[in-house]
């Protein structure tokens, strides 16, 4: 981590990855937020974003004014719309170092920032986006800004760090608060810094808060009433915890125990490794068997990983505040087994789970080049070798300790995110009819005809094509259209022979796509043996 040719370079190709990621097709989740954003700029409203002709609630507005302005900026594309949060986000790699410096050595600062920017969820959610990334790179950035308050006492700290809270409130609501109260909180406590816990200063923190959020209340208020106001600050975090808001109730709660496996690669084994540890030395015979010089890592991931495995409502992308924190951890624990001698054994159980990690990445890339979407590209091939070779070399027994357990994994996490985002991701959405769909009706309509979806629930529609479309909720309003004129209209295979008994011989054009959710993508649909008996059919049909 001393070499600068090698930090540099591996962080430089880490970047160049997440700019490919910044430019394929995005569905679900990822498809609204962009919906979302493109008729707010369309239609100038910054306060009160709007789906399918409703206000729209779920999310506050931070990530639809991002890519607003990036949309003034650039155009209307899915370039724009991802990079304001990938901005956010390496920001907070360098807050991250910055806060571990506090703390530790550079080199474990360093160390830190590497694993969190090479880590999965980092390349998966910057790619298919997700508030959750904006989420955490405004903590990390507040909570750093907050942690050097306290180290220097000054004003400028205390501001910038409530404001990004702030921002990170208005990206999915209080739990941005929450978790910084967790790692602030926790810190002082266990530091038993009382001094700290009992300053009326945070008072101050109030009206800063108060500045950031009041036009997303306003909005809420001004769209749905003390309801909207309750929805932000109560009913969309904790409502989706406790069951009230998503009646959908998973029971697993060692589910971020295995989905962290993936979703943090190439560095999960390390995580188990280091806090199996960490739970070992509790039961040792030392006075002090936890003595850390900060205990902000731990509160954060011991108390919001307890939360959310409660939850009723469960999903990957909810363990993305973790990851910075737990970055952190595993440096530090890493970085000291490195100083000690070479008979440890955490150094044993490092090498192992780093063949077991390598092992996997590598089947998984080539599984996915040479077999699930077979390509013939030079390109990805080339830098596919080049990247096992650096591998290769970096494994060698006369390797420093530090590169052999450190880069290996670092450089196939990058090689795996570039084929899934220069060549997986965009071969998968070649599958997804809605989008193929909007393709087509960009190629065949005039300016002058309207696009309508029937029974197709997906939000690409309001994104893709060169006209926003119309939705058509139940069969009462498609008797509605019968008297609109050249129209083209998207429908499932639930909805398409309504459409041929409403409209009969008024069907000109009918193009059928194969349709997939990237999101769903079964073990037949990665078969390309199999893969035709997984597609359903999306029409596109035009109405004379």
């Amino acid at each position: 981590m001393d070499n600068k040719k090698i930090t540099i370079g591996v962080f430089v190709a880490a970047i160049v990855v997440y700019v490919i990621g910044l430019f394929p097709e995005v569905g679900i989740d990822s498809g609204k937020y962009a919906a979302v954003s493109r008729i707010m700029f369309e239609n100038g409203d910054l306060l009160h974003p709007q789906i399918h002709g409703h206000a729209y609630l779920q999310k506050p507005h931070l990530i639809f004014w991002l890519s607003t302005l990036s949309f003034h900026i650039f155009g209307i594309s899915l370039f724009a719309f991802k990079l304001p949060t990938l901005l956010f986000s390496i920001g907070s790699v360098f807050a991250l170092y910055k806060l571990t410096s506090l703390f530790y050595s550079k080199q474990v600062a360093k160390l830190a920032a590497l694993v969190y920017t090479t880590s999965e969820m980092m390349f998966l959610y910057h790619d298919d986006l997700h508030t959750d990334a904006l989420l955490t790179a405004n903590v990390i950035i507040g909570i750093s800004f907050i942690m050097y308050f306290l180290q220097y006492k000054k004003a400028i700290h205390f501001i910038l760090g409530f404001v990004f809270l702030g921002l990170a409130m208005i990206t999915k609501g209080p739990i941005g608060l929450a978790v910084a109260v967790f790692a602030i909180g926790g810190h002082l406590l266990l530091k038993k810094d009382w001094k700290n816990i009992f300053n009326p200063v945070w008072f101050l923190a109030l009206p800063i808060l108060a500045m950031v959020l009041f036009p997303t209340l306003k909005a809420n208020y001004d769209n749905f009433g003390w309801k909207g106001v309750e929805f932000f600050f109560w009913t969309n975090n904790v409502g989706r915890i406790s069951g009230s808001y998503n009646k959908t109730v998973d029971g697993d709660i060692s589910f971020y125990l295995h989905t962290m496996i993936y979703i943090y690669l190439p560095w999960s084994l390390y995580a188990l490794v280091t806090l199996g540890s960490h739970i070992r030395s509790l039961f040792g015979k030392q006075v002090n068997r936890f003595k850390r010089p900060e205990y902000f890592t731990y509160a954060v991931v011991l108390v919001y990983t307890g939360i959310i495995s409660i939850a009723s409502q469960k999903a990957p992308h909810y363990f993305f505040p973790v990851v910075p924190f737990l970055s952190i951890i595993i440096a530090q624990f890493l970085h000291k087994n490195i100083l000690q001698t070479t008979g440890s054994i955490n150094l044993k159980w490092f090498y192992s789970t780093r063949n077991v990690m390598l092992a996997l990445i590598w089947i998984v890339v080539f599984l996915a080049i040479a077999f699930i979407f077979k390509t013939n590209n030079f390109f990805i091939w080339i830098t596919v070798i080049a990247g096992l070779f650096a591998v290769i070399y970096f494994v060698r027994p006369k390797v420093d300790m530090y590169y052999k357990l450190v880069l290996p994994l670092a450089i196939s996490s990058i090689i795996l995110n570039f084929v899934i985002n220069a060549h997986f991701i965009p071969t998968a959405f070649q599958y997804h009819g809605g989008i193929r769909a909007s393709d087509a009706y960009d190629k065949l309509a005039n300016d002058k005809e309207e696009l309508y979806t029937y029974k197709f629930n997906q939000f690409e529609t309001y994104f893709y094509p060169k006209k926003i479309s119309h939705w058509v909720k139940e069969k009462e309003d498609l008797y509605g259209l019968v008297k609109e004129k050249d129209f083209w209209l998207v429908t499932d295979k639930k909805g398409i022979e309504e459409v041929r008994e409403l409209f009969g011989n008024r069907i000109g054009d009918e193009k059928v796509f194969k349709h997939r959710l990237i999101s769903r993508m079964s073990p037949a649909f990665l078969n390309p043996a199999t893969r035709d008996s997984e597609l359903e059919n999306i029409y596109l049909l035009k109405i004379n």
